[in-house]
């Protein structure tokens, strides 16, 4: 059974917007873990609470109105609320757990989102290898080889490394491993 959040997520999002923009971390993650003990589901304060505040930093960043350190210090809050909202909510599946390989393509930076689909795939039960910002195709192929994930997941979100992604593309692909891709890059949706 899943739990709707006990409250309209809107001034959730604003307090959660607030504590990042004021570089106060424990603010934001007392709120997190807050969403948590009134219940909110997990998979919902990453989806309707730190992702929808992490797309408005994007935003900001875009249009010029944060600085790359201001985008930077908002991103680290809400990677530790992350951190947070999973060690108070560790699953360990029964039995042997699929896996999945999480990563941004080469020259990718912009880790926050795939770093959510991520933890949401260890929500499910799974067991993710979240191998972070900007992974070399030839390293992510070696990781395939080792460790036999199901699937990956790569993220991008930025058009320009679209040429970059397609060859990560494939070269999973050619391992026979199906590959998923989301972020801005791939669109107006990701």
């Amino acid at each position: 059974m899943t739990l709707a959040p006990p409250l309209t997520p809107a001034p959730w999002i604003e307090r959660l917007w607030q504590s990042v923009t004021e570089g106060d971390e424990y603010a934001a993650t007392a709120l997190v873990l807050r969403a948590l003990d009134e219940g909110w589901e997990p998979e919902s304060i990453l989806l309707d609470l730190i992702a929808p505040v992490q797309g408005r930093v994007g935003e900001e960043w875009a249009a010029n109105r944060f600085t790359v350190a201001q985008e930077h210090a908002a991103t680290a809050i809400n990677d530790r609320a992350i951190a947070a909202l999973s060690h108070r909510t560790r699953t360990r599946p029964a039995g042997q757990p699929r896996r999945l390989a999480v990563a941004c393509v080469d020259g990718e930076w912009h880790a926050l989102p795939a770093r959510l689909v991520a933890e949401v795939f260890r929500l499910r039960g799974w067991h993710v290898d979240y191998l972070g910002a900007q992974v070399p195709t030839h390293h992510l192929i070696s990781h395939i080889h080792r460790t036999g994930p199901e699937a990956v997941a790569l993220s991008s979100s930025i058009a320009t490394h679209l040429p970059t992604a397609h060859a990560a593309i494939t070269a999973v692909q050619a391992t026979g491993t199906p590959v998923m891709v989301g972020g801005a890059a791939f669109g107006d949706r990701g």
